[in-house]
Order: structure tokens, then sequence, then C-alpha cells
């Protein structure tokens, strides 16, 4: 065989050829869990004829997600005078689904969606942590997320603000937020497209993120979303400002936007999830009785 010239380089293979000295090969984290639907384990027949209430209670909600339309004023079903075992079946019935919601205040409430979406578990406590009122809501959203989330809200000035050193881009996002809040506050009827601002598009610094977080305050809403990773959504002291923020399953923040709306839509059950949670809420009824 011919040398055409192309010198021959002895490569070595196999254990020990690929040292690197300290470098140590680092793999991206993959996906450990992933929160879905669980199906609810339902009671015995004979078990749930004993808790004549919570069957009660379970006919009059199937009426109400018969009958309720988003946009309705939601159907609000009282349940701390049931007995603690029919309280019990009703919990365990229900079960917990993929969004919970936390409002601080004078008082605390808290929300828990149910498997079936749209239907809200409420609890209400003094401030002594005590319980003191529990309920079952058929919404797209608990209506104190509404009611209550701006009642404290602060009109925003952003020219008047003085502007820490290292802070480059959030003034410039505050003075839309603020020209934003001012209309929206002005509106009797609330725009269906919320504005929205992507800060993951934007050159923020952490400077940024400290001095934007530090002026458009935390409010009273907490609402967590969870499904393949998490969405945590808060309302601020700016009316109709919500920080929306989307991890991965990782709990790697891979989203982080602001809306001006009355509530984002990724808080919200849809037409057809209400629907669809009918239909289940009837399958579950003919097991039981």
């Amino acid at each position: 065989m011919e040398n055409n010239g192309i010198p021959l380089v002895n490569v070595p293979m196999g254990p020990g050829s690929q040292d690197e000295g300290d470098m140590v090969l680092d793999y991206m984290k993959m996906p450990s869990e992933m929160d879905s639907y669980d199906i609810p384990i339902l009671p015995e027949p004979e078990q749930a004829s004993d808790c004549p209430q919570a069957l009660a209670v379970l006919e009059q909600l199937q009426h109400h997600l018969q009958t309720y339309r988003v946009g309705d004023e939601p159907p609000i079903m009282l349940l701390s005078a049931l007995a603690e075992p029919d309280l019990d079946l009703i919990n365990q019935i229900l079960g917990e689904g993929e969004v919970s919601l936390t409002l601080t205040g004078e008082t605390e409430v808290k929300a828990q969606e149910t498997v079936l979406a749209g239907v809200w578990r409420l609890r209400e406590f003094d401030t002594n942590g005590d319980v003191v009122s529990e309920s079952i809501e058929v919404a797209d959203v608990p209506s104190v997320s509404r009611q209550q989330a701006f009642q404290s809200c602060q009109p925003l000035n952003a020219e008047q603000l003085q502007i820490p050193e290292g802070v480059l881009n959030a003034p410039s996002v505050l003075i839309e937020i603020g020209e934003a809040s001012t209309i929206y506050s002005m509106q009797t009827e609330k725009p269906e497209a919320p504005h929205v601002i992507n800060l993951s598009l934007l050159p923020f610094s952490p400077q940024d993120h400290s001095y934007l977080d530090q002026v458009v305050g935390q409010g009273s809403v907490t609402i967590l979303s969870r499904g393949y990773g998490n969405c945590r959504i808060t309302s601020t002291c700016v009316d109709g400002l919500w920080r929306v923020q989307y991890f991965n399953s990782t709990d790697q923040l891979i989203l982080d936007t602001l809306e001006i709306t009355d509530i984002p839509l990724v808080a919200c059950a849809a037409p057809e999830d209400l629907s669809d949670s009918y239909e289940r809420l009837i399958e579950i009824r003919e097991v039981l009785v």
C-alpha cells in the first residue's frame, strides 16, 4: 500500500484513556416525579349509607356543577354543621387536586382544589389558627381571590422613586406597570386578555429583580398550581398586578412574567374542566348509592 503522506496517530482507547484531570462530567438532572390526578379511594356503599348528610352534600354539589357557569356568582356550601364522620367522608371522596390558594390578612383562608376541577374546599382560620368555618365552593377560582387580592393596594408612581445603584432595566418596567395598572383600575369591565410583561426575555440583573420586588410588594394571595412542575402565582400591592412564575420538574425557574388582570388564567378551572367534574361526580355517586 502506498504511503500518501498522511501521518498515522496511535490513539489510546479504553479505561483511563480519557483522563481530564479533576474535571467531572456534569449531567443535567432529569425529572424525578410528576404530580397528577389520582382517583380517590371511594368508601363502600355500606359506609356511605351511614353518612346521609355527606350524600346530601354530594347531591347538592352535583346540581351546582350542572348549573354553574364561569362568571356566575359562585355557589358556596357550608360544612361546619356536618358531623365528623360525614365531613371525613366528604374529604375522602373529594381528595386533593393540583391547585391550592392561601389568603393572608385579618383572617387566613386556605383553599384546596379537589380532584374535581372547579370544586374547592375552603377553611377560614382565626388569629389563633383555629378553623372557624369550612365550606365547598364551585367556581373557576375561589371568589376570595378576586374580592380581597387588591383591597390594600397602592397606586404606583415609578417616576418619583429613588433608583439604587446597579439597577438598569427595572425602572422602565415599573413605568409600564404603572401605566397599565392605571388603565386597568379605571375600567369598569375588566378585559379578558391580560397585559403581560415577560421578565425572562429582559436583561434583568439581581439588582433589578430585588428593586422590582421591593417596589411592587407582596400581596395577600398566593396560588400554587402543581402539575409537570409548579406554577407560583402571587398578588402584589399594585392594583391588578400578579407575579406568575413557572418552574420545571427540577424546580428551576423557566418563565417569569407579570400579568395585569383580575386573576391569571393559569389559576382558573376552564368551563370544560367543570363539565368534566360534573360527569365524574355522577360516576362517583353511582358507585356510592
